[in-house]
């Protein structure tokens, strides 16, 4: 009779365990399910250009760097725009390649919630400004003369760039030289900045 009671009871255990595994798996898949409808409207349009879209928006700590004019910038005065992110140099081949299109860029968002930070990693203001007069760069230029952002932010090679939102916050990024006056990826950052 004790067995008999003892084996009902692994029983009714290991059904109970079951059932729950059961529920758990049901969530989970559900979570995802519904976790793939909850994405940005912006996801599948940046991914398609061939951006990394983060699960997530996330903070990094603030950093500050200074113009080719000698104006401090913080990353996070950029609350409240959309911004363009990028670390390059002015010797790297694909970041010279990008450079014309973040211009036009810049010249196509005048007036939207909008702006370029551009990061130069390891050059002295100096060289920078000079670059940047010979080329006609007017978009916002800064200088990390001790490539002190590099780690954190450039690791896997320049130019790295990514889109922060209006709180601050990283959504998306790109490895790699990339045409930013591509019409579809204005059309999402001129959303992005209407919303």
């Amino acid at each position: 009779m004790e067995y008999r009671h003892s084996a009902f009871h692994r029983f009714t255990l290991h059904a109970s365990a079951l059932m729950l595994l059961s529920i758990l798996i049901f969530f989970a898949s559900a979570g995802s399910v519904f976790g793939a409808q909850s994405r940005p409207w912006y996801a599948t349009r940046l991914e398609a250009l061939g951006f990394y879209v983060f699960d997530q928006p996330f903070e990094q700590p603030n950093f500050n760097v200074t113009s080719v004019d000698g104006h401090m910038k913080s990353r996070l005065s950029t609350k409240g725009n959309i911004t363009l992110l990028n670390f390059w140099a002015t010797w790297c081949p694909p970041c010279k390649q990008e450079i014309p299109t973040i211009q036009k860029l810049h010249e196509t968002m005048k007036g939207e919630k909008f702006e370029i930070m551009a990061v130069d990693l390891g050059e002295s203001a100096k060289s920078v400004k000079a670059f940047l007069d010979q080329n006609k760069i007017s978009y916002p230029v800064y200088v990390d003369p001790k490539s002190s952002l590099t780690g954190l932010y450039a690791s896997r090679g320049i130019p790295t760039t990514y889109i922060l939102d209006k709180n601050g916050k990283f959504i998306a990024g790109f490895i790699g030289p990339f045409e930013y006056d591509n019409p579809e990826f204005v059309s999402i950052m001129k959303e992005l900045a209407r919303k």
